[in-house]
């Protein structure tokens, strides 16, 4: 395993692409902490593991903010926006723009609320979507909504970063097969 992990961090790509994976899982984790706490443990304010020490608004627009500029770097420095599918396939091409456009949409729906929170002094406003303070189409329960939001964004690009890393050499000497790591670094670079 430990070419892998060499790999990863020879590649200004693959960090970020890591550290992307690493941010939004424990943002994933966030939600599920909140979902049970509300669901199993009734508690009606419950707000996750860091939610419960700050206001939810402010941090969750920071979360989501941190993804999507995450999202964008590893779009870029795997020159996705350049050479589409070709370096790297169609699937790891359209699993990370699927999870780009889904998680600009989630942003905006962060936008709202973090507006409603301001304007309204209210925590755990209603967004675009969800029931809560100054809701627009009030259809959902928010945490229910903000963990399918979530999961929607984050399992694309988990999974296409598994298949980058299990393009990777497992053992010394091993080829990665279609591309070269340098070109993960150069692919983001400007010709």
């Amino acid at each position: 395993m430990r070419p892998r992990t060499d790999a990863i961090f020879s590649s200004r790509a693959l960090t970020v692409f890591l550290a992307l994976v690493l941010v939004q899982g424990f943002h994933e984790l966030e939600h599920v902490a909140q979902v049970a706490q509300r669901a199993l443990l009734g508690m009606p304010d419950g707000n996750g593991l860091l939610g419960s020490l700050t206001d939810i608004e402010p941090l969750h627009f920071a979360y989501n903010s941190l993804y999507l500029a995450l999202l964008v770097s590893v779009f870029l420095l795997l020159g996705l926006h350049r050479d589409g599918p070709s370096a790297w396939g169609p699937l790891v091409a359209g699993l990370v723009t699927f999870s780009l456009a889904f998680q600009m949409w989630h942003e905006l729906e962060h936008v709202f609320k973090l507006v409603q929170y301001l304007v309204l002094g209210a925590n755990g406003t209603g967004g675009i979507l969800g029931r809560g303070p100054a809701g627009l189409v009030p259809l959902f329960p928010i945490p229910i909504l903000h963990l399918g939001y979530n999961t929607v964004a984050y399992l694309p690009a988990l999974v296409a970063f598994i298949a980058l890393v299990r393009r990777l050499p497992s053992a010394p000497g091993a080829v990665v097969p279609r591309a070269r790591l340098s070109d993960l670094d150069r692919a983001g670079d400007s010709r």
